[in-house]
C-alpha cells in the first residue's frame, strides 16, 4: 500500500493508551504517520481493514480520553491507522499531495510534483500582495469554508499580483471548474474572493468613507423593528444582538455598490447582508449574502 504522511499523525508512547481501546496488543512503534486518504491499496487489504477501521473510528470516538490526546478531527485517521498497523498492513510514505496557504514558497510548476492538490486551508491576502496572517480572514480570501450555505459565484477575482504560484493556480482552477458547468453552475448570492474579512470599520476607514461618515453613530428599524445603531469602531447594536459594520468590498451582483457608489456590509446573528442606502430618503435595502432576502431599514 501506498499512503500520503501527515506530519500530525506521528504516534508516542503517550498514545498507547488510545491505539489500545481499539488493539490491546498494539503500541505506537507498529503505527505509521498515515490516514485512509490519500490511499492506494489492493482490494482485498481495503476489504479486511475496513470494517477494523469502521469499528476503531466509533471505539475512539466513544470515549473522552482519545479526543483530549489527539486532535478531535483526525480520530478517523487514527482508526484506519491503528487497524491497518493491526493486520501489518505497511504502506510506502509519499508526499502524494500539497496542501499550501499564503505562506507556502511554491514555484512555477510546483504541480508537477503532486498528484493531489488538497485545498484544507484558505489562502488569506491583503490586496497589497502580503499574506494576511494566521487563523484569520484576508481581504482576498479563497477558502471553501465560505461556501457551506451558497456556491461560489463565477469570475471569482484574481487574487494579488504577488501571491505564490499555487494560490495563482487553485484560483484559475475554481473558475475553470464554474466555467466548464456552464448553465448547470446554480445561482447564486455568495461573495467571490473580495469581501469576507469584516472586522468592523475602524475610525480611519470610517473617516475615509463618505457613507460610512454620514452613518456612524445613526439609529434605524431593520424591517420596521428598532433599532439598529451603527456605532463607532464598526460596532453594531440589534435587537437580536450585537453584530459589525463596515465598508463593503466589491460585493458581486449589487450594481448600486458598484464604484464610484458605496455599500456597507452589516453583520449580526451569525448573517452577513450588503446595504445600500438612500441617505436623502433616509433608506437602505439590505440584501442578505446567501439567499439574497431583502429587508428595508428606515432612519429613526
Amino acid at each position: 500500500a501506498a499512503a500520503h504522511g501527515f506530519g500530525y499523525m506521528h504516534a508516542s508512547s503517550g498514545h498507547n493508551s488510545v491505539i489500545q481501546y481499539c488493539w490491546p496488543q498494539g503500541d505506537f512503534k507498529s503505527l505509521q504517520a498515515v490516514g485512509p486518504s490519500p490511499l492506494i491499496i489492493e482490494k482485498e487489504l481495503l476489504r479486511k481493514v475496513a470494517p477494523l477501521w469502521l469499528n476503531c473510528s466509533y471505539i475512539l470516538r466513544g470515549r473522552p480520553e482519545p479526543a483530549h490526546r489527539i486532535q478531535d478531527w483526525v480520530l478517523e485517521m487514527w482508526g484506519y491507522s491503528i487497524a491497518a498497523a493491526s493486520l501489518g498492513i505497511r504502506h510506502s510514505v509519499k508526499g502524494m499531495q500539497i496542501e499550501p496557504n499564503a505562506y507556502a514558497g511554491t514555484k512555477d510548476g510546483f504541480e508537477k510534483g503532486y498528484q493531489i492538490f488538497h485545498y484544507t486551508y484558505g489562502i488569506e491576502y491583503r490586496l497589497n500582495g502580503s499574506p494576511q496572517g494566521f487563523n484569520t480572514i484576508g481581504e482576498w480570501s479563497l477558502d471553501k469554508r465560505h461556501y457551506g450555505g451558497a456556491y461560489p459565484p463565477p469570475n471569482l477575482d484574481p487574487p494579488p499580483k504577488q501571491a505564490n504560484p499555487s494560490t495563482k493556480w487553485l484560483h484559475a482552477a475554481w473558475n475553470e471548474a464554474i466555467t466548464e458547468a456552464g448553465d448547470t453552475w446554480p445561482a447564486t448570492n455568495a461573495m467571490g474572493t473580495i469581501g469576507w474579512r469584516r472586522e468592523g470599520a475602524t475610525a480611519d476607514e470610517i473617516q475615509k468613507s463618505a457613507l460610512a461618515s454620514a452613518v456612524v453613530g445613526s439609529h434605524w428599524t431593520w424591517a420596521g423593528i428598532k433599532t439598529l445603531s451603527f456605532l463607532p469602531a464598526g460596532a453594531l447594536k440589534t435587537p437580536w444582538g450585537v453584530g459589525k459594520w463596515g465598508i463593503a468590498l466589491q460585493p458581486k451582483g449589487l450594481p448600486a455598490c458598484a464604484p464610484p457608489g458605496e455599500c456597507l456590509y452589516i453583520d449580526f446573528s451569525g448573517a452577513a447582508h450588503h446595504a445600500s442606502f438612500d441617505l436623502s430618503a433616509g433608506t437602505f435595502l439590505s440584501t442578505r449574502v446567501g439567499d439574497g432576502e431583502e429587508v428595508i431599514g428606515k432612519r429613526l
